[in-house]
C-alpha cells in the first residue's frame, strides 16, 4: 500500500449534487473538537481512539473533508475497505473532491500490481478505473507529486508509456528533481522506443546520486538491451558493489562481457563469484562457456563435470559437455552425452532444445549416420514445429541426397510460409540435385522480385545460374549486381566461385583478390584462392600463406586443413602433408575430395594399406568432386592388380 501523507482538511460544507444537510452550528462545534481530539490520539498512538473520534465527527458534520480524512485514517491502519467506502462517500457529495480520489485511486490497485512491468489482464479493469480517479485528483491537485509519480506507473502497467512520459515528466523537470521519478521516467521513455533518451536521464539521476541502485540497475539493463556490452558490464558491475549478496548482477556482468567479446574479464568475475557461492549453478556453466571461447577445452570439461556432479538432474552440464566435445570434433561423444537428454526431453527451453537436437543431428550427419540425423529432425519438428527447425531438416536431406523428399519438405513450407526465403533457396538446392535446374531458377528468379535489395537471394540466383551451365545469365546477373553489392566481400568471393566453376581461372583469382580488398581476413576467400594457386603450381609460397590466414580465422575447418596439406604435399613436404590431411580426414570423415588426398599422400609415404583404406572411404563419402573411376583404379594398382 503507497503512503498517504496527512492531508490538510476543509471542514466547511463542499457544494455538490448530494449535499448533505448543513449541521447546526453546535454539532459543528463538536465535530471540530471530535476532529481534533482524533488527531491527538493518533498522534499518541491510539489508533481505536482517533477512529472512533473521527467516526463521531463524520456523523456530527457529513462534510466531505471530514470523511476523506477518516478514509486517510483507515488507511493507516490498513482497513482499505473502510477507507474506499468513505471515500466513496465523500465523492457521493463532492465529486470533484481531489482527495478523495486520490484515495481511490490508490486503494483501487493491488499493491503487487505497482511492481511489476505490465499488469495481468484480470487487473486491467481496476486500473483503468484508478487511472479515472487520479487523472480527477491531478487536476484538482497540481501541486501534490505524487499523484503523477502513481499515475506514471499505471500508465505503464496497462502500456500507455507516452502517457507515462508526459506526467512524469512534469515531475523530474521540476525545480526538485525527483529521482525516483527520474528511473520511472527512463523506464517509460525506454518502453516507448526512446531507450537512448532513457539512458540520458539515468545518466543524470546517476550523476545526482551515484550509489542509487535502482537507477544503475535499470541502467545496466538499458545498456544491455541496447546492445552495448561493454556500458552493460560496467553498470552491472556498479550494482553489484551496492548489493553485494545479488549474485544474478555478477552473472549477468560476465554475460555482458562475453557479448563484448572480453572472455578473460568474464572468467575472473565468474570464478569469484564461484569462490563465493559454489553451488551457484548458472555461475559454472557460464564459466565453461568462457573457458571455450578461452581455447581452455580441459578447464571447460572439468567445469562441466563439476556442474554435473553438484547437479545431476540439470541439463546444462552435459550440454555444454556436448559443446566441448563438439568443438574437438569427437561425435560419438556428443552423440552419447545428448542423446539421452533428446530422447527424455529434458529441455524445457523451446530455443534450447532446438539447438540441443540440431547439435545431436550434427554429429550423427558427421559420422554418416545420415538416417539417424533425419530421423531426430523429423521427430522434433513434429513435436514442435519452427522455421529454423524446417531449414535445418532441408539441409540434412539435401546433404544425405535425399531429393526427392526436401523438394517435398520444401513445397510444404512455402505454402504455409511464401516469404520464406531461405527455404526457397534450400529448395533451389534440392531441385538442383534433383537435375532440375528450370524449377530452381524459377524459384529464385520469384524470391528476386520479392527482395531485390537482398544479396544473399541475387547472389544465390546468379549460382544457381551457373550450376544449371547458364554461363552468360550468370554472367550478366553478376555484372548487373555489381553496383549494388560490389562493396560486399560475399559479391566477389561468389563472384570468383562462379568464374572457377567456368573454367576463367585468372579471372576468378582476380575476384577473389578484390574480395580480399573488402575484406583481407575472409577465410572462404583466402582458402579459396590458396586452393587455385596450389592446382595452378603457384606460387607456392603464397599459397600456403594464403591458406594458413584461413586457418587462423578457422582453425578447425577440415576444408583449409585439406587445402594446407594438399599444398605441402605439391612442395615435396610429405610428412607435414600426412599430419594435416589426417586431421582434416578426421574432421570430415564424409568428404570424398580429404579422403582421396590422404590416399595419395599415404601412398607415396609407401603406406599402401592406409592409402586403400583413405580411397574406399572416399568411395563412400558423399562423392563431391571425385572420380570415382580413377579411384577406383589407384585402389587396384595399390593392390598390385
Amino acid at each position: 500500500m503507497l503512503s498517504l501523507a496527512l492531508l490538510a482538511v476543509t471542514l466547511a460544507v463542499q457544494p455538490g449534487p448530494s449535499q448533505a444537510p448543513a449541521p447546526r452550528p453546535a454539532a459543528r462545534a463538536e465535530a471540530y473538537q471530535a476532529f481534533l481530539e482524533a488527531r491527538r490520539l493518533e498522534s499518541a498512538g491510539d489508533a481505536p481512539g482517533a477512529i472512533a473520534a473521527l467516526e463521531k465527527a463524520a456523523r456530527l458534520d457529513v462534510s466531505p473533508g471530514i470523511l476523506t480524512e477518516l478514509a486517510q485514517l483507515y488507511a493507516r491502519q490498513d482497513r482499505s475497505e473502510d477507507a474506499q467506502k468513505t471515500a466513496a462517500k465523500a465523492l457521493s457529495l463532492d465529486p470533484d473532491n481531489a482527495e478523495a480520489h486520490w484515495m481511490l485511486g490508490v486503494l483501487g490497485v493491488p499493491a503487487s500490481v505497482m511492481q511489476g512491468d505490465s499488469a495481468p489482464a484480470r487487473d486491467r479493469a481496476a486500473i483503468a478505473e484508478a487511472i479515472g480517479h487520479l487523472e480527477k485528483a491531478a487536476a484538482g491537485r497540481p501541486y501534490d507529486l505524487n499523484i503523477p509519480v502513481v499515475l506514471g506507473r499505471l500508465y505503464l502497467q496497462v502500456d500507455r508509456p507516452d502517457d507515462a512520459v508526459k506526467v512524469l515528466r512534469t515531475v523530474y523537470d521540476g525545480e526538485n528533481a525527483a529521482l525516483e521519478a527520474g528511473v520511472l521516467l527512463a523506464q517509460a521513455l525506454d518502453r516507448a522506443g526512446r531507450t537512448a533518451e532513457g539512458l540520458q536521464v539515468l545518466e543524470q539521476v546517476l550523476a545526482a546520486e551515484p550509489r542509487f541502485f535502482r537507477a544503475r540497475l535499470q541502467q545496466a539493463e538499458l545498456f544491455e538491451k541496447s546492445r552495448r556490452w561493454t556500458q552493460a558490464a560496467e553498470a552491472y558491475g556498479l550494482a553489484a558493489q551496492e548489493n553485494p549478496n545479488a549474485v544474478e548482477l555478477r552473472v549477468r556482468q560476465a554475460t555482458a562481457l562475453l557479448s563484448a567479446d572480453k572472455p578473460e574479464e568474464a572468467r575472473k568475475v565468474l570464478e569469484q563469484v564461484i569462490e563465493a557461492r559454489p553451488t551457484d549453478l548458472q555461475s559454472r556453466y557460464l564459466l565453461a562457456q568462457t573457458q571455450r571461447e578461452l581455447g581452455d577445452g580441459e578447464g571447460a570439461e572439468q567445469t562441466a563435470r563439476a556442474l554435473m556432479t553438484i547437479a545431476p538432474a540439470d541439463v546444462r552440464g552435459p550440454v555444454v559437455l556436448s559443446q566441448v566435445y563438439a568443438d574437438r570434433r569427437d561425435h560419438a561423444k556428443v552423440i552419447e552425452v545428448l542423446t539421452p537428454i533428446v530422447e527424455k526431453g529434458s529441455i524445457s527451453s523451446p530455443q534450447s532444445a532446438m539447438g540441443v537436437t540440431m547439435r545431436l543431428a550434427s554429429a550423427h550427419m558427421a559420422l554418416g549416420h545420415q538416417d539417424t540425423a533425419i530421423g531426430i529432425l523429423e521427430k522434433a519438428r513434429a513435436a514442435r514445429p519452427d522455421p529454423m527447425m524446417d531449414a535445418y531438416l532441408m539441409q540434412s536431406l539435401i546433404m544425405a541426397r535425399r531429393y526427392d523428399r526436401a523438394i517435398g519438405l520444401g513445397q510444404e513450407i512455402r505454402a504455409a510460409r511464401p516469404g520464406d526465403v531461405q527455404v526457397g533457396r534450400l529448395l533451389a538446392q534440392a531441385y538442383l540435385g534433383a537435375k532440375k535446374p528450370d524449377e530452381a531458377v524459377a524459384i529464385l528468379e520469384e524470391e528476386r522480385k520479392r527482395r531485390p535489395e537482398d544479396p544473399a537471394v541475387t547472389l544465390s540466383l546468379a549460382t544457381t545460374l551457373a550450376d544449371a551451365g547458364r554461363e552468360p545469365q550468370a554472367m550478366a546477373l553478376l555484372a548487373e549486381a555489381e553496383p549494388a553489392f560490389g562493396d560486399q566481400v560475399i559479391y566477389w568471393f561468389q563472384r570468383g566461385a562462379i568464374l572457377e566453376r567456368f573454367h576463367r581461372r585468372p579471372e576468378a583469382k582476380a575476384a577473389f583478390r578484390k574480395a580480399l580488398e573488402v575484406e583481407p581476413a575472409h577465410a572462404p576467400t583466402l582458402n579459396y584462392l590458396g586452393y587455385m594457386l596450389v592446382e595452378d603450381g603457384g606460387p607456392m609460397d603464397e599459397a600456403v600463406s594464403l591458406i594458413e590466414k584461413a586457418l587462423t580465422e578457422d582453425p578447425d575447418n577440415g576444408s583449409y586443413l585439406d587445402s594446407l596439406g594438399w599444398a605441402y604435399f605439391k612442395q615435396g613436404r610429405t610428412a607435414e602433408a600426412r599430419k594435416h590431411l589426417e586431421r582434416a580426414a578426421d574432421l570430415s570423415k564424409s568428404n570424398s575430395v580429404i579422403q582421396d588426398h590422404l590416399g595419395d599422400v599415404l601412398l607415396a609415404l609407401k603406406d599402401g594399406n592406409g592409402a586403400i583404406a583413405a580411397w574406399e572411404r572416399a568411395l563412400a563419402g558423399d562423392g563431391e568432386s571425385i572420380d570415382a573411376a580413377a579411384i577406383k583404379s589407384k585402389i587396384a594398382r595399390a593392390r598390385g592388380h
